[in-house]
């Protein structure tokens, strides 16, 4: 087994986050300045959406997520539908060659994990879990999904010790403009779908806004409803860079499992981008390597830490010949020579 070729892209969108590329070295990050953090204004304009009585009865039992949506709706319902995923992608000022003109490192925000913290005595374990678990910004306003699964492709969490759900998010770096709101929405999957249970559904804030200081930090929130506990780790990463992950084979099998993770200097929380929990890896044709997740962010003058741990395949765990390694990885400014 060899695996090859890591690339890492740090890069920005259009409302201030600069795009950079990673390059790899033991060296310090460029120092350049202080980074001013512009927002965005509110809309304006608030529009009126007509929902039907089934619509608002089933809105109705979620309080106060309903009410939430209902507003959501009132202000952007013209230009999005509520379950509708931000359509902007990473990366689209990587290859420069010049940044439009504004565009800055900013404050932005990293998701470590969610996972269920506990259960009542209505559930037990192991639990079908699906649903959604998703973040705004004041960027579009649409859904920056972390966890989207539908009933007929639910997660098993087996115990407290494996409660962590696979998210597959951001799909895009998360800005800190304005408030950022979490959105939770998770159901138990029974033997038929009227004996399902609403694990959480929920909302919750970040008021970044408060937060004057020049170093990032981690903050956990719990969220507790009718059967669960409900944690959620993120972190305030202070002029930061939105930086894209990939994995390409350039040859060998994909006999092996692996795990790819990413932390910076300053946090040291650990994002898994990759976990295969022991099965084969799934290589594309082209030897793409097909991650969870692969956007996260890292402060302009900070290092980026990816670990990667894989091993072959074989009859029984005394077969099998793990590897490991970590590479730091600094920022580099798209259309920097």
């Amino acid at each position: 087994m060899e695996v090859v070729s890591l690339e890492g892209k740090l890069d920005s969108n259009e409302t201030g986050q600069k795009r950079s590329d990673l390059e790899n070295t033991a060296g310090e990050a460029v120092d350049s300045g202080d980074a001013k953090r512009p927002r965005e204004g509110n809309h304006d304009r608030a529009i009126v959406m007509d929902m039907d009585e089934e619509e608002e009865v089933d809105m109705e039992k979620y309080k106060p997520f309903g009410m939430y949506c209902k507003n959501w709706l009132y202000l952007y319902g013209r230009w999005a539908t509520f379950d509708e995923p931000t359509d902007l992608p990473p990366m689209r000022h990587t290859d420069g060659p010049v940044l439009p003109i504004g565009e800055q490192p900013m404050d932005t925000l990293e998701i470590f994990f969610v996972k269920v913290a506990q259960i009542t005595e209505g559930i037990q374990w192991p639990l079908d879990v699906y649903g959604d678990v998703a973040v705004r910004d004041s960027l579009d306003h649409k859904r920056n999904y972390l966890f989207r699964r539908p009933r007929e492709q639910c997660q098993r969490l087996t115990s407290l010790q494996d409660s962590l759900l696979e998210l597959t998010g951001p799909s895009r770096a998360v800005l800190l403009l304005d408030h950022p709101a979490f959105e939770i929405d998770l159901k138990v999957k029974g033997k038929e779908e009227s004996e399902d249970k609403v694990l959480c559904c929920d909302v919750f804030g970040y008021n970044n806004i408060a937060y004057n200081g020049d170093a990032s930090y981690a903050i956990t929130k719990v969220i507790s409803s009718d059967y669960s506990a409900i944690e959620v780790k993120f972190a305030h990463v202070t002029c930061s860079l939105e930086a894209t992950i990939s994995i390409r084979m350039t040859n060998g099998s994909n006999n092996f499992w692996a795990r790819l993770t990413a932390r910076t200097v300053s946090i040291g929380e650990k994002v898994v981008l990759l976990d295969t929990r022991g099965r084969e890896v799934s290589v594309r044709d082209d030897g793409q390597v097909d991650l969870q997740r692969s956007v996260v962010v890292v402060e302009e003058q900070g290092k980026l830490i990816l670990g990667f741990e894989a091993a072959q395949l074989g009859d029984n765990a005394q077969s099998s010949i793990t590897a490991s390694e970590e590479m730091t990885f600094r920022a580099r400014s798209a259309g920097c020579v």
